[in-house]
């Protein structure tokens, strides 16, 4: 699949093109305002969307994937350095107080 320059998932991947294991029975029609397509497939299906740059703002850190990178992590860098994003935002928002 092909990745946005510049997004989120570009930036936590470096890379431009990631493989992916994709197989759908469903996939995203129309995007939400708020979001952007970040990552398509050659037969133009969405695999990636997040915060578009002017709403990132709202929520710290928001990446929706369509394939399963949990299932790749074990053997590319690529695929894992998704989750430590994830971990590394996580981390730096604290612990909340109840």
């Amino acid at each position: 699949m092909r990745l946005t320059p510049g997004s989120r998932l570009h930036s936590i991947t470096r890379k431009q093109v990631l493989g992916v294991n994709s197989t759908h029975h469903q996939a995203v029609n129309r995007v939400a305002g708020l979001l952007r397509a970040t990552a398509t497939s050659p037969d133009g299906v969405i695999e990636g969307l997040e915060l578009a740059p002017a709403h990132r703002r709202v929520l710290p850190f928001l990446l929706s994937v369509q394939f399963h990178p949990e299932r790749l992590q074990g053997r590319y860098p690529e695929h894992r350095a998704i989750f430590e994003a994830f971990v590394q935002a996580c981390a730096a928002r604290g612990t909340p107080t109840l």
